[in-house]
């Protein structure tokens, strides 16, 4: 390696250090974009993978956790369970049971059927299960089966990251063997004893990859390997769309679970990093810059009380716009969520997040 190069080397990690040192705001971007892909999929448009939308959130939440955990371990040499679970708990429960309470009343008041054993299943973060073993009709709690495989996470990773907090070679390892593992167990689920596709599709043991994917980022990142391959792939500001082309070509091919599982599964969380370093690292060139825009902020902001609400939201303001266009139809269902995602995030969700240690 020449001086040169090494220059140019610790110039881009100094780069993109100084990218993750705090709010990344490109990242909030993602999050509106993953969070629309659940939206338009639920409102109506099948062409939409809303699945897709829910992937992304997988890695985007792994490489968000571990990177703040490498973060803390620097700053204090250790990691504070205590400090994680209750910034967590803060973070994600309020909101949620609020939700699930609305919903309740919502039925109770109109008479409908109350989903009881969804109910139950959402409020201890089961409903991953409960949906892959028993297949429950859809229901106002049954999208929670995804933030049911994340609180799954959220209780056994750090205890990984505290035993290798200080040996991220091997953590390394362990991710990769995380990783190649699961695609294994899903290839053999599927193909060698024709398991229930709702059941690989939903439950926390076929699905941990994508988060570890996002995790295997921030190590790598942390450890500031591969230093050629990041800087080529952020060496032109066109090639994100390429790495969105592939993710959405893929995403489109979902309808045969020989391909889903097998592949899909496994390259599009990997093509998913990819693309959270660009965009990264190019976020402020022109193509990408609505990334990094108020609106998409505001939207990656509130995308968690979105991805609660739409679920209720969507079908009523739909059934209320009936006779209207689509367009229409859409418009006022999308204004409706987003002002109950609104009201949720800034009187429920940052009210309890401002208690916790760091307010993350």
């Amino acid at each position: 390696m020449t001086a040169t190069t090494a220059t140019h080397d610790t110039d881009w990690w100094r780069h993109i250090n100084s990218k993750l040192g705090g709010q990344i705001p490109a990242l909030y971007g993602v999050r509106a974009v993953a969070v629309f892909l659940v939206i338009l999929y639920h409102f109506g448009f099948d062409s939409v993978n809303g699945a897709l939308g829910v992937e992304i959130f997988f890695t985007l939440s792994g490489f968000l956790i571990t990177w703040l955990l490498l973060k803390e371990n620097d700053a204090t040499g250790t990691i504070s369970f205590r400090g994680f679970y209750l910034r967590r708990t803060l973070r994600i429960f309020p909101a949620m049971y609020v939700y699930l309470l609305f919903g309740l009343a919502i039925h109770l008041v109109r008479g409908h059927q109350v989903p009881w054993a969804d109910v139950v299943a959402s409020t201890f973060y089961l409903e991953n299960y409960h949906e892959a073993i028993f297949r429950t009709p859809d229901n106002y709690m049954g999208h929670t089966w995804s933030l049911a495989i994340e609180e799954q996470f959220y209780l056994l990773w750090p205890l990984v990251m505290y035993r290798l907090r200080n040996n991220l070679p091997r953590l390394t390892t362990v991710l990769l063997a995380v990783i190649m593992g699961v695609w294994i167990l899903r290839v053999v689920l599927h193909f060698g004893f024709g398991v229930y596709q709702g059941y690989i599709y939903h439950s926390f043991e076929t699905r941990m990859d994508q988060l570890a994917m996002g995790c295997l980022l921030a190590v790598l990142l942390k450890r500031e390997v591969l230093t050629n391959v990041w800087r080529f792939i952020t060496s032109r500001t066109y090639l994100p769309a390429i790495v969105i082309a592939v993710i959405a070509a893929s995403s489109m091919l979902h309808g045969s679970f020989d391909y889903r599982f097998a592949i899909g599964y496994t390259l599009e969380p990997l093509l998913t990093a990819i693309l959270l370093v660009q965009l990264i690292v190019l976020a402020e060139t022109a193509p990408w810059k609505f990334f990094n825009g108020v609106i998409m902020g505001f939207l990656g902001r509130i995308s968690y009380s979105l991805y609660l609400y739409q679920q209720l939201t969507l079908y009523t303001a739909r059934s209320f716009t009936a006779e209207y266009p689509v367009a229409l139809q859409l418009a006022f269902a999308i204004a409706v969520t987003v002002a109950f995602a609104a009201f949720s995030y800034y009187f429920i969700e940052q009210r309890f997040r401002l208690r916790s240690p760091d307010h993350s």
